[in-house]
This record gives C-alpha cells, sequence and structure tokens, in this order.
C-alpha cells in the first residue's frame, strides 16, 4: 500500500500504468491541492485512464492528516484563489463575507449563504478551517 501524500514519484512508478510523466502529474496536482483527501481525487488528474484508476486504487491510501488546510479566516486573496477547487469569484465572495460578518464558521454557513454550492463544499471542505 503507497501513501498518495507521502511518496515520491519513484513510489508511483512502482505501479501497473503509472510512468515518469504521470507519476509526475499525480505529485504536481498533489502540490496544488496541498494533499489529496481521497484516492478517488486521482481521476482528476490529466492522462490517468480509469482502468489504470480501477487497477491502482486499492494500492493506495491517503492520509488526510498531511493535508495542508487554508484558514479561511486568516488566508488571503492569493491563498484562497491558488486552490484548484476555487473559482476567483468565489473567493471574492469569500472575502467579502468574511468583510463584513468578521469571521466564518464552517463550509455550512457558505453554503447556507449562497458563496458555495452544495457540491462545492463537499469537494473543498477537507482542504479548510475555520
Amino acid at each position: 500500500i503507497i501513501e498518495i501524500n507521502s511518496c515520491d514519484s519513484a513510489d508511483l512508478e512502482k505501479l501497473p500504468g503509472i510512468g515518469p510523466v504521470l507519476s509526475a502529474r499525480i505529485i504536481k496536482f498533489r502540490k496544488l491541492l496541498g494533499g489529496f483527501v481521497t484516492v478517488e481525487q486521482l481521476r482528476e488528474v490529466y492522462g490517468l485512464r480509469d482502468s489504470t484508476y480501477t487497477i491502482i486504487s486499492g494500492r493506495l491510501r491517503a492520509d488526510t492528516s498531511l493535508v495542508l488546510k487554508i484558514n479561511v479566516n486568516t488566508a488571503s486573496f492569493n491563498e484562497l484563489e491558488r486552490h484548484p477547487y476555487l473559482e476567483r469569484y468565489e473567493v471574492q465572495a469569500i472575502l467579502k463575507y468574511r468583510e463584513i460578518k468578521g469571521t466564518v464558521s464552517g463550509v455550512g454557513e457558505l453554503v447556507g449563504n449562497g458563496i458555495l454550492s452544495a457540491e462545492k463544499a463537499t469537494r473543498i471542505k477537507g482542504y479548510l478551517t475555520f
């Protein structure tokens, strides 16, 4: 079993169907995200075929304690916008809401106020702290 938040490209290349290019893409995407919350997120890596994912997914695990989190109440525009799951308009709305409200208590508050969709909240909640 390979832990995808701490492995290197050589570890990934030991998996069937993963070569140097794909392992580099996985590492690059992991860095952009701040780590993988679930193994399923590998499906988002460009060039990783569903058939390859099916073969390797059982050999991987994601240690969520290694995921870098963003504090919504203190993060700058650039810190929030850098995350691939957040759009510019969502970041602007979060910062405006924070400016008005002071602090955000949780992702549910962002959904309840129409800042994030429920789908987006599910996708990003593993990367946020409040």
